[in-house]
């Protein structure tokens, strides 16, 4: 996966991605668990690869900051920036923080 930016994943977020293009994918488990907490059941993890099934059509902005935060925990401080979710926020803290 190319180095894209928050802007152009947001305009343009892929529905699958292999387990080799997920950043720091040694903690892609503790990743889903936090989402799972914030927005229910929005990745599908299926062999060697996950996918996006947001709930709502067309996904809340919640729902597609998460799904991109999975996969690109490298854009987690501008995910945070931009995110009005209290308990996303909460979250990024602490993946930045090493909590």
């Amino acid at each position: 996966m190319k180095n894209e930016t928050l802007k152009e994943l947001l305009q343009n977020y892929p529905n699958q991605i292999m387990f080799d293009n997920i950043v720091d994918f040694e903690k892609f488990d503790e990743r889903l668990s936090i989402i799972d907490c914030i927005v229910v059941n929005i990745i599908g993890v299926e062999e060697g690869f996950i996918e996006f099934i947001p709930d709502n059509n067309p996904p809340s902005k919640d729902q597609i900051l998460c799904w991109i935060w999975s996969f690109k925990p490298d854009l987690t401080s501008e995910i945070l920036e931009i995110t009005k979710n209290d308990d996303l926020k909460f979250s990024l803290n602490s993946y930045l923080n090493n909590q």
